[in-house]
């Protein structure tokens, strides 16, 4: 099975990919926008084989455990068949028995609105949400997040992504929140038709592995530890007031964010398609 986390930046998705890609019978992707990609690419670049190794590279952040060579291996087939390739692919990369390989799972934070290469196969959604606070916090302490530090653009941020979560077909999807992510992994799991068999007993983990070369994945590794409400204390009374002004301003804005979405979505994947005109041209 194939499984799909979205989520808003800065939501805790990759603390619950690391929760999943321990479990047996689960291997996790780096965050990649590649089955998104899937969904609008041309018949030309689709018969490429070598451009749509390049667009897996280019589309994949951190940094992906697969070379090019790997990737180029699993480019045969269905949008399905693809994204199972890659997932036993990496699989064998990260020292786990491709074999045991039950559920596949990808996450995006990026090209959240774009789900016709997520919807074209049988696989099942997970949305992650996290209190709005605590989103509006963290995304003020990194970069990706400086322009969304005034309330009300976090506001008609947040509201885009709603609107594109919203699209989502209700009988393939499991809402779950970052408070509840621990206690709610073996429901998780059987949603995704899996029995809970314990932890790995062999092998690493993709994140292990980024983590090496991105600090800032190394917390993430670690046992889960749930600190929101110290974070959130970490805003001023005057600051929570406006982001949940801001919130409750554009919430009926909701249902007319699809232009805004569709335009922050093209310039993520025209962002994607120049990583992957870079990486073919360092593997020509």
């Amino acid at each position: 099975m194939l499984a799909y986390i979205l989520s808003q930046p800065r939501s805790g998705s990759t603390v619950l990919t690391a929760m999943l890609d321990k479990r047996k019978g689960v291997v996790c992707m780096p965050e990649s926008s590649f089955p998104q990609a899937l969904g609008v690419v041309s018949r030309k670049e689709r018969d490429d084989r070598r451009w749509m190794a390049a667009l897996y590279l280019g589309s994949t952040f951190p940094p992906t455990p697969l070379s090019f060579e790997d990737a180029l291996a699993c480019m045969e087939g269905s949008d399905e068949q693809i994204l199972h390739a890659l997932g036993r692919a990496l699989a064998t990369k990260i020292g786990r028995d491709p074999t045991e390989v039950r559920t596949i799972v990808w996450k995006t934070t990026r090209t959240i609105g774009m789900h016709r290469g997520p919807l074209s196969t049988s696989g099942r959604f997970i949305v992650l949400r996290r209190h709005p606070h605590n989103v509006f916090e963290s995304q003020s302490r990194f970069d990706y997040g400086v322009r969304n530090r005034r309330p009300l653009r976090y506001a008609f941020f947040a509201q885009s992504y709603e609107y594109a979560l919203s699209r989502l077909p209700v009988d393939r999807t499991f809402l779950i929140n970052y408070d509840d992510a621990e206690k709610r992994l073996s429901e998780l799991l059987g949603f995704l038709q899996l029995d809970d068999r314990g932890t790995w007993e062999t092998g690493s983990s993709s994140l292990d592995l980024v983590a090496k070369s991105c600090s800032w994945l190394a917390q993430i590794t670690e046992e889960f530890r749930n600190t929101d409400v110290e974070k959130r204390a970490r805003l001023t009374p005057e600051t929570l007031k406006l982001v949940d002004r801001s919130l409750a301003l554009t919430r009926p804005l909701r249902s007319f964010m699809g232009p805004v979405r569709a335009h922050s979505d093209r310039r993520s994947m025209s962002h994607i398609w120049d990583f992957a005109r870079q990486r073919l041209a360092e593997n020509s």
